[in-house]
């Protein structure tokens, strides 16, 4: 055999070679699908977006550990919202445009950014905390409770204590509005007397004219829904400190360890939250055996989010159309948060709150 019939050998055999390592390479990406997450896990909402990234990793690494879907792993691309609104649409388009993403579970909170963005690009975002949607859409859907369910357990309650004149106070941004319209509604029902509305901006950090004016109103209690935690906490501090003497009533954004270690003040604050099932306490105990912390708020909705993406894909489901018709026609899918039925508009159609309070310096359910 000559040295050309060796070279040409050698040559053939390269490039069988390189053909079975493209197609091996090839095999590998045919075996992941990659879904994006887009949380905030820095700034004030750094607490709750951390707590969905979580949930969701915890739902797609039990997945993985089992197969996959139909035999294919998930790989989570995880962008930070820096609880920004710019930095959060940047996120999203990012995994749109670059990563090439067709479902994106979040954003934390900012439906009003994500929204509009998975009609115009056409994705699947299913958000476990976005709040209020404007303007819904088949692309977007929201596992969190609508403000109304949030709202109407808190109204019965201060109906129950007679209260009748009440100051109101909420942060200029689109979920405390929507919660604001929701509680003025319902006041409404119960013969309940606005006296008073406050609007301050989502960061404001001073209260004190606000504080004396309301001093001076006689009302029964003060009724306060909050952007972000530090701006409630500067209310109750400030409150405390000039002996404004009025239980607020609150949302549930006062659960939030950080706020009560940061504003001690906010003790007594009596506020709606989410109800938990034994299902989200036994979630409870393995999210914190996984990650050695406690679970924010939505942590378990970021679960259920992830969770419903898979069911639609291990179902057949393959585009954003397909699964979005999935989730419209699903009805009391059992999951961790809650049975989830979506209404038309992309919300969750029902969920229970109870009345909590801060006692001793701990979040409890209110007993009297």
């Amino acid at each position: 055999m000559n040295k050309k019939t060796i070279l040409w050998i050698l040559i053939g055999f390269l490039v069988i070679i390189s053909i079975i390592l493209i197609n091996v390479s090839m095999g590998k990406q045919g075996d992941i699908i990659k879904i994006g997450g887009v949380f905030h896990l820095t700034g004030p909402a750094s607490f709750w977006g951390q707590g969905e990234y979580n949930g969701a990793l915890m739902a797609i690494e039990e997945t993985n550990s089992k197969g996959g879907i139909n035999g294919k792993q998930i790989e989570l691309i995880v962008e930070d919202g820096e609880t920004d609104f710019p930095k959060t649409t940047n996120a999203i388009k990012k995994l749109i445009t670059v990563d090439n993403i067709k479902i994106i579970i979040g954003p934390t909170w900012f439906g009003q950014i994500a929204s509009p963005l998975a009609e115009e690009f056409k994705v699947l975002i299913i958000s476990p905390s976005a709040g209020v949607v404007p303007e819904p859409n088949s692309y977007f859907f929201d596992v969190w409770p609508t403000e109304k369910q949030e709202v109407e357990p808190i109204v019965n309650y201060m109906d129950e204590k007679e209260i009748k004149d009440v100051a109101l106070i909420y942060s200029l941004n689109d979920f405390s509005q929507s919660v604001r319209n929701n509680f003025v509604e319902q006041a409404e029902l119960k013969g309940m007397n606005i006296v008073k509305e406050f609007s301050v901006n989502p960061d404001e950090d001073d209260f004190r004219t606000i504080i004396l004016a309301i001093k001076e109103l006689n009302v029964d209690a003060v009724y306060g829904t909050f952007a972000f935690y530090p701006s409630q906490g500067a209310f109750s501090k400030q409150a405390e400190e000039l002996n404004l003497g009025l239980i607020l009533y609150s949302s549930s954004g006062t659960e939030i360890p950080a706020l009560l270690e940061a504003y001690p003040e906010i003790e007594g604050t009596v506020y709606g939250h989410i109800d938990k099932g034994q299902r989200e306490n036994e979630f409870t105990t393995r999210y914190m055996e996984r990650f050695d912390s406690f679970p924010s708020p939505s942590s378990a909705y970021a679960y259920d989010s992830a969770n419903l993406v898979i069911e639609s894909l291990k179902s057949g489901k393959q585009n954003p159309e397909e699964i979005s018709e999935y989730l419209m026609n699903l009805k009391d899918y059992p999951g961790i948060s809650n049975t989830i039925s979506f209404d038309d508009s992309g919300r969750i159609t029902s969920k229970l709150f109870v009345v909590k309070t801060v006692k001793n310096g701990e979040f409890v359910e209110y007993e009297e």
